[in-house]
């Protein structure tokens, strides 16, 4: 009966359609994990998750994503019930091996002990036997339960994006930022993946992270230093696609060595949220640290989406991006505001149109909770271009990563909101498509520069 009950499982697992063979860098668990060194084991907690199960149904509608919630329920159940046929096989086995210890202590020729040592022997072999099951439908479940997003903020509109703040009135003349920048000597464009900021646009690029560096600092925001590679499970267990060459630039290894795309480096810059967590992937802080709020300024690189050649599109940005943690969401809410109007007043300041918007669910990451971005409009696109944004991720990727902070002694996970406040390409291609004729902004004069 106990080895029908465990093939019964298995065929159940086996017969289940996300079988399908996935890489993962972040978990590993089996034979994976004897073979590679285990740097994180993220958080699961499904079984609480899954008892606001109508509420994950809704918001996977409302990002539109094809993912069977039911088949996700029916792997993690499967999973359970091995989990629980292991832990009462090894609980009989512990039970019989202290009375088969008492017997042959007091009485070494009891006709019991042969029966208990065959019941020992069998339940050995069970246990054995349901490793590989075990294993098997622990990986189909919990892979699958890392693709589900993050759950949304309530203030994420549903269907369209959300204006909550307009300055000035877009321009209207109709002009190209790679022909002005050309003429005016400005930018030597080749490709989206080489280009060149010269004369004052390099002065421009420069200023401009000057600028927002001291308005960061003068609201208690501190200086941080990020490496510009990443590992691969970081990268996973901030949400991204490791795999995919179009989420991030992979460093492939020599042709003559065998490559483990689940253990490769990713180039993302310092300024990008994974640099962040390179450094805070199961680090634990002391609840008095929180809240953090950190910046960087450096070079941010993504794959281009389009063959259209424009600083729009480039893969390498000048930028600056910060990174928040707090106790709670109540304490991120808040923070959330502050910054909201620190960035509008920063904005403001330099005197060009731009506007503040809320993303739709649809629109929005699968580790992202809220987007709220700054956009400003293109003239040569004729439509709006985001230079700009702040994502609440709360404690998604922090669960994911094993990023905690303690506090009564018990560990918690601290919520998080990052972003690229500033960034330099796009900026200045909407700045050179204004109506009046370009010029260096006052606010980032080298006068101004000061660290």
């Amino acid at each position: 009966m106990i080895r029908k009950s465990i093939l019964s499982l298995a065929i159940r697992l086996r017969d289940c359609r996300f079988m399908s063979v996935r890489k993962s860098a972040l978990f590993m668990n089996g034979t994976k994990a004897t073979e590679n060194f285990v740097y994180v084991i993220p958080y699961i907690d499904f079984s609480n998750e899954i008892k606001r199960k109508d509420l994950i149904q809704e918001q996977l509608i409302k990002r539109k994503l094809n993912i069977d919630l039911t088949k996700v329920e029916s792997l993690w159940s499967i999973y359970q019930e091995l989990k629980q046929r292991k832990s009462e096989f090894e609980k009989k086995k512990e039970e019989i091996s202290k009375e088969l210890g008492k017997i042959i202590k007091n009485d070494p020729e009891n006709v019991i002990t042969e029966k208990l040592k065959i019941q020992l022997n069998l339940l050995k072999d069970n246990i054995r036997k349901l490793k590989e099951p075990l294993w098997s439908a622990e990986e189909a479940a919990i892979l699958e339960i890392l693709k589900l997003p993050n759950s949304l903020h309530s203030r994420t509109p549903h269907c369209e994006s959300k204006v909550l703040y307009t300055h000035l009135l877009p321009p209207t003349e109709q002009k190209d930022h790679l022909i002005i920048g050309r003429d005016l000597g400005l930018i030597e464009f080749i490709k989206n993946e080489n280009y060149y900021l010269k004369g004052t646009a390099a002065i421009f690029e420069l200023g401009a992270k000057f600028y927002f560096n001291n308005i960061l600092r003068n609201n208690n925001f501190q200086q941080f230093s990020n490496p510009d590679f990443v590992k691969s499970l970081v990268l996973e267990g901030c949400g991204i696609d490791h795999t995919n060459a179009n989420s991030s630039f992979i460093l492939h290894h020599n042709e003559d060595s065998k490559v483990n795309v689940d253990s490769r480096l990713h180039l993302t810059g310092g300024g990008s949220l994974c640099s962040f967590f390179a450094y805070y992937t199961k680090n634990v802080l002391h609840a008095k640290s929180l809240p953090l709020k950190y910046f960087t300024m450096g070079r941010q690189y993504i794959p281009s989406a389009s063959e259209e050649n424009s600083l729009f599109h480039v893969s390498q940005s000048s930028v600056v991006e910060i990174f928040c943690a707090t106790k709670n969401e109540k304490d991120l809410d808040t923070l959330l505001d502050d910054l909201i109007e620190i960035l509008k007043s920063t904005y403001s300041e330099l005197g060009y149109h731009f506007r503040l918007s809320l993303m739709p669910a649809d629109k929005l990451h699968t580790w992202e909770s809220l987007r709220l971005i700054f956009e400003m409009y293109s003239t040569s696109l004729q439509t709006y271009v985001e230079i700009g944004n702040i994502s609440v991720i709360g404690d998604y990727v922090s669960k994911r990563l094993m990023f905690t902070y303690v506090e009564n002694k018990e560990s918690h996970f601290p919520h998080i909101l990052s972003g690229t406040i500033f960034n330099v390409p796009k900026f200045l291609g909407c700045v050179l498509e204004q109506d009046n004729d370009f010029s260096l902004p006052k606010e980032f004069a080298l006068e101004k520069w000061k660290l």
